[in-house]
């Protein structure tokens, strides 16, 4: 409840992808956790990652 009355839009201690990008070094980081969600298997992680790096017109083919 008090997560609705802040005004927050996500839940604490969670970050987003907009907030990884804009770090330095941050979208290779975003890369890199893809390569490493597809080399465990965890395709469904790996594909919401790349959505919202493609909505926010971050250059995802550019992957190791």
């Amino acid at each position: 409840m008090a997560y609705e009355q802040s005004g927050m839009h996500r839940p604490a201690g969670r970050i987003s992808v907009a907030d990884i990008a804009a770090q330095p070094g941050g979208i290779e980081a975003l890369r890199c956790r893809v390569h490493e969600l597809r080399a465990r298997g965890i395709d469904f992680a790996a594909n919401a990652i790349e959505r919202e790096m493609v909505a926010f017109d971050l250059n995802v083919a550019a992957q190791p």
